[in-house]
């Protein structure tokens, strides 16, 4: 009797350990890391790619100057300003200018008269030659003269124009509406080409402007996105200095020779409707390619992370959880993009999808849910 209660024990004790072997092991209930679907709204289409760049003006920036020489009397601009185009940058003090200006007033007039009175003298040398009072030589003297007038208005009507050329140079306007990037002078400096050159600019320059009417983003993608990108292809643009500012714009330019050092190729995207308090040139932004432009009538759609999607031949197919329970489920893929799959049938908002699991899944297996769902937008 002992003998057969002592077996009994080891058999019993051999099973117990067999069933912790199993459980722990074949048996055990696989962990499964799910995530549950959301649908997309309608105005946020997937992102095909995304970059870092820039914030940059369709003309870059335009360095204003003069051509002049002389002290700056008036300069009413400060950097950060906005200006509209025509408004004063500078003046400079015009009165050497004004002074050659009335001086060549007075050349041109004085020609002009020199002009009228040899005109005239041909005239009377033209009828006394006819009548054989004077030579040959005396007309043709006359001749020469009025020729001679003539020419001396044009040279002088050509020192008039540029005296007034000069006088317009004093005053130096914005050809642009943009912003005031950088001041090169300060009221009372004095202009001269053998001066030394003010914050990195040339002798004559007085200011830098960046034009605001063409807000543009500047990025370098990989070369091998190239063939996502297309011209008036819809992006987004968001500022690293406010994360929550979205900015609608399309690419507008792509540069047509590759960096080859960097395996990249540069685009540009104009920004529609910037706000110019948050937007500056040379700041940093991401830049996303978008798959689409949304409309009123989109509907809204399913995106499932890449992981979760998985492929048997000719069919996709995603594992759900269910009431604790792993479901096969084959779908209908549409497009994929950066965040993830869409697809068009086989899941519906709120499932659960299976995006990593210990071991091989099978259907109808019973699965434990690691902890934290997270959601799939």
């Amino acid at each position: 009797m002992g003998k057969w209660l002592t077996a009994f024990l080891i058999l019993a004790g051999l099973a117990g350990v067999a069933y912790a072997v199993y459980s722990r092991t074949i048996g055990r209930v696989p962990t499964v890391q799910t995530m549950m679907i959301e649908s997309t709204q309608a105005n946020q289409p997937g992102v095909l790619l995304t970059g870092s760049g820039y914030v940059v003006t369709r003309h870059k920036y335009i360095t204003i100057g003069t051509k002049i020489l002389g002290q700056i009397v008036e300069e009413p601009i400060e950097e950060g300003q906005y200006v509209k185009k025509g408004e004063l940058l500078a003046r400079i003090d015009d009165r050497d200018y004004q002074a050659q200006l009335r001086q060549a007033k007075a050349d041109c007039a004085l020609a002009q008269a020199n002009q009228r009175l040899n005109s005239a003298r041909v005239e009377r040398s033209r009828d006394l030659f006819n009548r054989g009072i004077i030579s040959r030589d005396e007309f043709d003297a006359a001749v020469n003269a009025a020729e001679v007038s003539a020419a001396q208005v044009k040279r002088d009507e050509a020192a008039l124009d540029y005296a007034k050329f000069m006088v317009d140079q004093c005053v130096i306007t914005a050809p642009i509406d943009g912003v005031v990037l950088k001041k090169y002078r300060e009221l009372g400096d004095t202009i001269n080409y053998g001066g030394q050159l003010q914050a990195g600019g040339g002798a004559t320059d007085i200011a830098q402007l960046a034009d605001t009417e063409d807000m543009r983003a500047e990025v370098d993608i990989n070369e091998a996105d190239i063939a996502k990108v297309a011209i008036n292809a819809p992006t987004s643009v968001v500022p690293d200095a406010y994360g929550d500012r979205h900015f609608n714009a399309s690419v507008v330019k792509i540069y047509p020779e590759a960096d080859r050092q960097k395996g990249t190729v540069k685009i540009e995207v104009h920004i529609e409707n910037p706000d110019l308090q948050v937007l500056k040139p040379e700041m940093s932004v991401k830049v996303g390619f978008l798959a689409g432009r949304p409309t009123a009538t989109e509907k809204p759609k399913l995106i499932v992370p890449k992981a979760a999607v998985k492929t048997e031949g000719n069919e996709a197919f995603v594992w759900l959880t269910r009431d604790g329970v792993a479901k096969r489920v084959p779908i209908l893929k549409g497009l994929e993009t950066e965040n993830g799959i869409e697809v068009k049938d086989g899941l519906h908002k709120g499932d659960l999808v299976i995006i990593s699991s210990e071991t091989e899944l099978k259907d109808g297996q019973k699965v434990s849910l690691n902890a934290g769902t997270h959601a799939a937008r």
